[in-house]
């Protein structure tokens, strides 16, 4: 088959690109033939080596730094060129250029615009995937989607670890499980081996009030477990009261051999190859948006072998299927300081185990069942 990739959105990099990528990848790695529909005049900030075409419509609206109202206007001029994008798509469909077209990150507002369009016509099957749907948008997403069943060719795939629609009555909507997340030029080792001392990766932009990383390192430090394992935090501060609550935490603990900070932010290969440099995960996501969102990180963890320590919202069906780490609790910092050393404890002893369950996570989250439920 020929698939194209219909990309709207322009980013500096990030889950996106890993995603589009992952696709065309696999795609690729089924025999199909993938090709990159974009907007006129517009680029993206990574080749994917495969060939690209353009839809009419104008250029890719991009209000990454921009303020509020200027934001509202951009967005409006968005909607209105992504249906001008669909009709473009879709007069390529009628030539039969492609057999599939695929838009990787779709939201409601997509399905507005298609309602608009003739792309909601199409000949060829239009497959648009949503990375979740929260409680707030599912009122809006369900809206739409119930307007879609009329369209003969157009497919809605909700990638999510949950069943929140059985009840909802829209035989549209289709739910598949999200891929693991292997970056490219990454190789994974499923191999877990034992070293001292554990390396336990924090990593991620720090904003003040958001997470509390002087408590979790206090946590770390009063599990008394200094002599095996080693705390790995990144110092990514993201404003300027940032980066002086950073440094007053980074003078704090710089006598603490088991505690080491990355200075910076760190992007592409280099953020992948961090990853690969730790044993463990520390992952403190406590947005409850990631009991329905699956998170990048996490699934970028599971495709490297790298057992967690996440929290109850962060996509917990995981931890509940898969012995692959511990669950930590944020709002009780001595009970985390005592799971943290029942980990560190048990650790070594449970590698045999953290290494079947995460080959068994990525064997049912593989991105070859992926693409044969999106493309079935």
């Amino acid at each position: 088959m020929r698939v194209a990739i219909l990309e709207t959105v322009k980013t500096t990099g990030g889950f996106e690109q890993e995603f589009d990528r992952l696709i065309i990848r696999e795609l690729q790695k089924q025999g199909h033939n993938p090709i990159l529909y974009l907007p006129e005049n517009s680029n993206l900030p990574v080749d994917y080596g495969i060939p690209i075409d353009y839809v009419q419509g104008g250029e890719i609206v991009d209000y990454e730094g921009v303020g509020r109202l200027k934001k509202i206007w951009l967005s409006i001029q968005r909607e209105r060129r992504r249906i001008k994008w669909f009709d473009s798509a879709y007069e390529k469909a009628c030539r039969h250029e492609v057999d599939a077209i695929i838009l990787t990150t779709a939201t409601y507002r997509y399905l507005r615009s298609l309602h608009k369009s003739k792309l909601k016509n199409s000949p060829i099957p239009v497959i648009f995937i949503f990375l979740g749907v929260n409680p707030q948008e599912k009122p809006k997403f369900l809206e739409q989607a119930r307007k879609c069943q009329s369209y003969t060719n157009i497919k809605l795939k909700v990638t999510t670890l949950r069943d929140d629609f059985k009840d909802d009555n829209v035989p549209k909507i289709e739910l598949i499980k999200p891929p693991v997340l292997l970056p490219e030029g990454i190789e994974a080792n499923p191999v877990l081996t034992y070293r001292e001392p554990i390396r336990i990766g924090f990593f991620g932009h720090y904003r003040k009030g958001e997470k509390d990383v002087d408590g979790i390192i206090q946590a770390f430090l009063q599990c008394d477990m200094r002599d095996k394992a080693e705390f790995v935090v990144q110092a990514a501060p993201t404003g300027p009261d940032d980066r002086i609550d950073m440094d007053r935490i980074m003078q704090k603990y710089a006598r603490e051999s088991s505690v080491r900070f990355i200075k910076g932010k760190v992007l592409g290969k280099a953020w992948y190859d961090l990853l690969q440099s730790v044993d463990v995960l520390f992952l403190p996501y406590s947005n409850p948006r990631y009991l329905y969102n699956w998170s990048a990180v996490y699934f970028n963890a599971l495709a490297l072998y790298k057992p967690v320590l996440a929290t109850s919202v962060l996509n917990p069906e995981i931890l509940s299927t898969y012995h692959i780490g511990q669950e930590i609790d944020l709002d009780d910092l001595s009970h985390l300081s005592q799971q943290m050393h029942d980990f560190l404890c048990h650790y070594r002893g449970n590698l045999s185990v953290y290494a079947k369950d995460l080959q068994r996570v990525n064997e049912d989250f593989s991105t070859k069942l992926f693409l044969q439920n999106l493309l079935k």
